[in-house]
């Protein structure tokens, strides 16, 4: 069930239980480390200089991986509403292309290690199968093909455009496939973020192929 204000998408408690456990999890590593520097810490005497020296760097280590990790899992609890019948963002990241082959557009988004963690939908009438996000629009059928290690989806999610369906760690990157001819408002080279639109109204997408300010592919 998907909730809302009069301005905010508002995330799933429990979607957001599962990245803080999964947080938590790769985070555990840290902290052993961390105890086993206090515990070499607490064996050696305190006036052997060099076991402590060994002890005090690896507990700094420990200390900036467990720092790191937790940035790596960021997530925001809600996002403005997007507008209805947009097509969305599913991940932040940069706009590394937009190309034109044959008759379809490809967008490919690129996250690094710090953007965060959140995958969200597409749009309302997006469905996943064999973990590819796929949806329809007027002028045919849309692909999200993603190049994660390990893309985590929420049991039963909600498609609601803009809802939080997924979970992709680390760098990576997803290339989306529109139909037709499309004119966004982004260029290679912009930041984007998972909810935000990349197409206001499906409904006006069309399936001219004559132009585009994209470069074009032919395969």
């Amino acid at each position: 069930m998907v909730h809302k204000t009069d301005k905010y998408l508002l995330t799933d408690v429990n979607h957001l239980r599962r990245i803080k456990f999964a947080q938590f999890r790769s985070q555990i590593p840290a902290l052993i480390i961390l105890v086993l520097a206090i515990i070499m810490n607490s064996i050696f005497p305190n006036n052997n200089r060099l076991y402590y020296d060994v002890a005090l760097i690896i507990a700094i280590l420990a200390i900036a991986a467990y720092i790191i990790v937790g940035l790596c899992y960021r997530y925001r609890q809600r996002i403005p509403i997007p507008p209805e019948n947009a097509i969305v963002s599913p991940v932040q990241g940069k706009i590394a292309y937009i190309r034109r082959i044959d008759d379809n557009t490809l967008i490919n988004i690129r996250k690094s290690l710090f953007d965060r963690v959140e995958f969200r939908s597409p749009h309302s009438s997006a469905y996943l199968e064999n973990g590819v996000v796929q949806f329809e629009t007027p002028a045919g059928k849309a692909y999200i093909r993603l190049n994660f290690k390990k893309p985590y989806w929420f049991s039963e999610p909600d498609f609601t455009t803009g809802n939080l369906i997924g979970m992709v760690t680390g760098s990576g990157s997803c290339t989306i496939s529109l139909p037709g001819k499309v004119s966004l408002n982004f260029q290679a080279g912009d930041n984007i973020d998972a909810g935000e639109p990349l197409w206001e109204d499906i409904n006006s997408l069309n399936y001219d192929s004559s132009s585009s300010p994209y470069e074009r592919v032919n395969l």
